[in-house]
């Protein structure tokens, strides 16, 4: 949205009937939309909701003449949202509107989009570099260079075809992680154990990127007290006018998180973020410093039954098909 006057330059919705990005643009409701006017004054990265989550008020009573006509006929019931990003003339803002049969947002729903709020701002980032990539001739990987996360792009023959600044940070002070200077360049470690674990990893998403699979890998590098956490996401890397199928582009994404293993779980956290028990919370506090559901056991003088159920919960709680995606949100959440 620009400042002066207040209009939306570019629009993209999800769940919406095609065209309606192009009608709200036309209409000139942006100016004039409460929602928007709401979050767009917002500090950034903090997600707040339209009716500030009171069950008593209703969003029609919130939004104005102008908006209430659409709002009444999408069947909105509330609208969360955060500012992302601001700059000298135009702002971006991001929205997830819910239908009145959903209910309104919670104070601890918005606390769990709140932990996402770093990686909505780096996706808006990366978006704005590709999108004027197409002029600039820059790739995806040349991109990661602005975003402030480490991050490693891997192509579909395994190799390292960019480390951004952050991420060359870390392997530059790793003992162990690095990635060979040969022309074939792959991300390694002297470990060997790990080092096939990592590799299994990589090829793995790899594969799953080629089968439309998204599922997240996360390992676990460990040096004394500290520990590293490598997130490895399928990455297809298509052009918006030919599929993927057309280049063969398939690879990786690799995130690094680097934290103390010292540094003990916030469980209040963990359990608001994760709608679960103190006990849950718990064994998710292991899990997110790579311990296994054994090792969790032992621990904590629990048996691997008891412990696995704690996990089973965790996940059906959050809506997470496999172990590894749970870990990479846990992860995720150190931020």
């Amino acid at each position: 949205m620009t400042h002066n006057p207040v209009r939306m330059m570019f629009a993209w919705t999800f769940g919406y009937p095609e065209g309606f990005e192009q009608w709200f643009l036309n209409s000139d409701l942006a100016r004039k939309d409460e929602a928007l006017l709401h979050f767009s004054a917002l500090p950034p990265r903090q997600f707040d909701s339209l009716t500030g989550c009171d069950p008593d008020i209703d969003i029609l009573e919130v939004v104005n003449e102008d908006t209430r006509e659409w709002v009444e006929a999408a069947g909105l019931g509330d609208s969360a949202g955060m500012l992302v990003s601001q700059g000298p003339t135009s702002k971006v803002v991001f929205l997830a509107n819910r239908h009145r049969d959903e209910g309104q947002y919670t104070p601890t729903e918005l606390m769990q989009m709140n932990m996402l709020a770093p990686h909505i701002e780096n996706a808006v980032g990366l978006f704005n570099k590709i999108y004027q990539s197409r002029t600039q001739h820059e790739t995806l990987s040349m991109a990661l260079d602005h975003i402030r996360k480490p991050m490693i792009v891997i192509d579909e023959m395994a190799r390292v075809v960019r480390c951004n600044a952050s991420a060359e940070k870390i392997l530059a002070s790793h003992p162990r992680l690095f990635v060979t200077e040969q022309s074939d360049s792959r991300l390694q470690s002297l470990n060997s154990g790990f080092n096939r674990q990592l590799n299994d990893a990589i090829l793995t998403s790899i594969f799953n990127a080629r089968d439309g699979v998204q599922d997240m890998i996360a390992l676990f590098e460990q040096m004394d007290d500290e520990r590293l956490a490598i997130c490895i996401t399928p990455l297809s890397m298509g052009c918006d006018d030919e599929p993927v199928e057309a280049h063969g582009q398939y690879g990786a994404l690799v995130e690094l998180v680097s934290f103390s293993a010292k540094r003990p779980p916030n469980l209040g956290k963990l359990a608001r973020l994760f709608n679960c028990t103190r006990a849950e919370a718990v064994t998710a506090g292991h899990l997110m410093h790579g311990l296994s559901i054994s090792e969790a056991a032992e621990a904590e003088g629990l048996s691997v039954h008891t412990v696995r159920g704690y996990v089973k919960n965790l996940l059906s709680k959050n809506g997470y098909r496999r172990q590894a995606e749970l870990v990479g949100a846990l992860v995720r959440a150190l931020d």
